[in-house]
């Protein structure tokens, strides 16, 4: 019954000690427990995203969850790690999506009827077990190759009228410059969050009250400015340091990160993991402060058109997109990891800029708006343009590489699950699995 393939529960809780005790079990894999909830709550999350049951969904996720019980059981075996700062990136990833899904980081505290820093915290766990699974897969297809006769063998097994339809797509490359704010407007931003750490320190103000009332950082703001556990490595540069040397207890001096200004009181610090408060204030962007950036950019453009400088090399020396940055200004998909973009994902923004350009012209200088509302302005670089087609080897060797190489991997984590069951005792409680799961508890009596 196992499909297998790389499978995420993007928003499943972990599960205490305490809860495990007041609910239903479903499966025992080794001395890892799955339960009832766990199950549910990702099944409900597949049924509203559309997936269809023809009555065996329910007992395919509870197959998917023992499967990545195995892979943790053997990973940990394996002495295999995650560290904090994966889980706090895959963490940070998911949170994104899961907002772009809901319209909002709010949509998601109002759907789960949690702060989000309470929701990040319980989320850690399941992640942190998601990620060694993942880490697990890759052990055992490390090896896992596929030849171009493979990958033409596995075109040719495709009935041509079962080749997938694709859109119109596009690989693009930007750099990007932000607008910075002017010194008299930094400076008076700098001395109103001053007033308002002078306000906290008499006591007239608490740091919560005065996080909520003037913090510019909407998502911490309706929490007090709480920002939940962070680890070392998670903030920029500027906002570890203060959060690793400032004293528990005390409010920071006021300090600039590429966000603004911030003041900070940490709560609680335990080696290279934090728990505290912040506020921000953003200096106001104006006109001028877009203008300037777009001659600086207008003219970084001139060089790479006069040849004297390659557009993947500016992005790397002068693109403030940390995002694109190191990979020459390249655009991911960041759902499927793939540098070719279905034009119809494209912000509206890029998606007119992109419209009017060839293969390989670069846009001329275009002022936006970033997700974290920062203000900025870009240039695009479009390298390839692909018209709606049914899919091809010749235009689509790389779609069909990857789904051959993920298919062989299939194979041999397959191979790899008959041996492992049958060393790792699995138990199905929940009853409305035990028979269409039972191939797994019999795998340890063979």
């Amino acid at each position: 019954m196992y499909t297998g393939g790389r499978w995420l529960v993007l928003m499943c809780v972990s599960i205490s000690w305490a809860q495990i005790r007041l609910e239903s079990i479903s499966a025992l894999v080794g001395d890892e427990i799955i339960v009832e909830s766990q199950v549910a709550q990702q099944y409900a999350y597949l049924k509203q995203m559309g997936t269809s049951d023809e009555g065996g969904l329910y007992c395919e996720v509870l197959e998917r969850f023992i499967v990545q019980k195995l892979l943790v059981v053997r990973a940990r075996l394996d002495s295999l790690k995650v560290s904090d700062e994966q889980v706090e990136r895959e963490l940070e990833r998911r949170v994104q999506i899961l907002a772009a899904q809901l319209g909002s980081v709010e949509a998601i505290v109002e759907i789960y009827g949690k702060p989000l820093p309470l929701l990040k915290q319980e989320l850690r766990n399941e992640i942190r077990n998601q990620l060694l699974a993942e880490e697990m897969r890759q052990k055992i297809t490390a090896e896992v190759r596929v030849t171009p006769q493979e990958v033409r063998e596995f075109y040719r097994g495709i009935p041509v009228d079962s080749l997938p339809y694709l859109p119109a797509e596009v690989e693009l490359s930007q750099i990007v410059l932000w607008a910075t704010p002017s010194p008299s407007e930094k400076e008076a931003v700098r001395m109103r969050l001053e007033q308002i750490r002078e306000e906290i320190i008499a006591g007239r103000m608490d740091f919560a009250s005065a996080a909520r009332a003037f913090s510019q950082d909407i998502g911490s703001a309706r929490q007090g400015g709480a920002l939940g556990e962070f680890v070392r490595g998670q903030m920029v540069p500027e906002f570890d340091r203060v959060a690793f040397s400032q004293p528990i207890g005390e409010v920071s001096q006021v300090f600039e990160t590429p966000f603004g200004f911030h003041i900070l009181l940490i709560e609680k610090r335990v080696g290279n993991k934090a728990q505290g408060r912040h506020i921000l204030l953003r200096p106001a962007i104006t006109d001028t402060d877009v203008e300037d950036a777009r001659r600086r950019l207008a003219d970084l453009r001139e060089r790479i058109l006069r040849d004297s400088l390659s557009f993947s090399r500016a992005a790397i020396d002068f693109s403030e997109d940390l995002h694109t940055k190191q990979t020459g200004g390249r655009l991911m998909d960041e759902e499927t990891g793939s540098y070719r973009l279905p034009l119809d994902k494209l912000d509206p923004e890029l998606y007119f800029l992109v419209d009017g350009l060839s293969p390989g012209q670069i846009s001329p200088v275009q002022p936006f708006t970033a997700r974290d509302g920062r203000k900025g302005v870009r240039i695009v670089w479009l390298q390839k343009r692909y018209p709606p087609h049914r899919a091809s080897l010749e235009l689509d060797y790389e779609r069909f590489a990857e789904a051959a190489l993920e298919l062989k991997k299939q194979e041999a984590i397959e191979k790899w699950l008959e041996r492992a069951r049958k060393n790792v005792p699995v138990e199905i409680r929940d009853p409305k699995c035990i028979e269409a799961l039972s191939e797994w508890e019999r795998a340890i009596e063979r």
